[in-house]
């Protein structure tokens, strides 16, 4: 018996100092983590992917926009199953897979859109076929901006400017989960995409102009933090060798702002939960009360527990 009984006592003995080394590490990590909740937006924590489109890479211009992914840019498989037919638009695909290889891209889709041809008696020009490409790469180091790949192909920068694609009477676009959208306006958001507008010329020997297209794109980029893949998406039109290239530019944001919708869902900016919780009222208060004096009080009972055992 006396020597279960010091079994028992060293048992004891062992679970509270495995207590007491646990306690002052479990308080701060649960703080911590509690104020991670805190200064999140509820779009972060229980929606899909959220990324942010920009127009360069390596850098924030203020264009970025916040967008929940419909569309697993990575897989192979989900890139092709990209739609053939947007509205009006009808698709030729190309064999990409020389072409992944050389860019080291993980997944990549290229094919060229075209609308059908109007009637002869419309006064309407034809829009102007648009090839469109979504290529991801974790290998950032050999990801080119299309300047530098164009370039590399003999193409000279004419200009380069920033567009804004339309996105207007958005009925897929679903409000955030605690937001402060109206009901009646849910799902109408109307406004626009920044995207990197490019116009390119390639000239003959002579100097003469033998080409000219029109590139827009964007760039998809996760959490900077973690080094992910990085996807860039891309639509391009021929344009006449001189004059104006209105037609085929319109033709190519009117191709992007029909395409946005099967790849992302736009989002709204969302308050952080404790600014949205402290608008709620008294019981949001409380709710952050509880949430910061449970982590608390895991780190201050180590001090209460041992001032009380050496005042007894």
């Amino acid at each position: 018996m006396p020597r279960e009984r010091g079994v028992i006592v060293y048992i004891q003995q062992e679970k509270k100092v495995g207590a007491d080394i646990l306690i002052p590490i479990i308080g701060p990590l649960a703080l911590v983590f509690v104020i991670i909740f805190l200064l999140s937006t509820p779009g972060m924590i229980l929606s899909k992917s959220i990324t942010t489109i920009d127009t360069e890479l390596g850098k924030a211009t203020g264009h970025e926009f916040s967008v929940a992914t419909k569309m697993d840019f990575g897989d192979t498989e989900h890139v092709r199953a990209f739609p053939r037919h947007i509205g009006n638009w009808k698709s030729m695909h190309f064999n990409t897979s020389r072409l992944e290889k050389a860019l080291r891209a993980d997944a990549m889709l290229l094919r060229v859109y075209a609308n059908p041809p109007i009637p002869r008696n419309s006064s309407t020009l034809e829009p102007a076929p648009v090839s469109f490409a979504i290529i991801q790469s974790k290998n950032v180091s050999a990801f080119h901006a299309p300047v530098v790949c164009y370039s590399g192909l003999g193409y000279k920068v004419e200009e380069e400017a920033t567009e804004e694609i339309p996105i207007s009477n958005v009925t897929w676009a679903q409000p955030p989960l605690y937001s402060h959208w109206e009901p009646e306006k849910a799902g109408s958001f109307n406004g626009s995409v920044s995207v990197k507008k490019l116009v390119l010329l390639k000239e003959s020997k002579d100097g003469k102009v033998t080409d000219r297209e029109i590139i827009l794109y964007f760039y998809v980029k996760g959490n900077p933090l973690t080094r992910g893949p990085v996807t860039v998406i891309r639509a391009a039109a021929h344009a006449p060798i001189n004059g104006s290239y209105e037609k085929e530019l319109n033709s190519t944001k009117d191709f992007m702002g029909e395409a946005f919708p099967y790849m992302f869902e736009i989002r709204e900016k969302e308050e952080i939960i404790a600014v949205q919780l402290a608008k709620s009222g008294i019981g949001g208060w409380l709710i952050i009360g509880a949430l910061v004096s449970v982590p608390v009080g895991i780190i201050v009972y180590p001090r209460i527990k041992k001032r009380n055992e050496g005042s007894g």
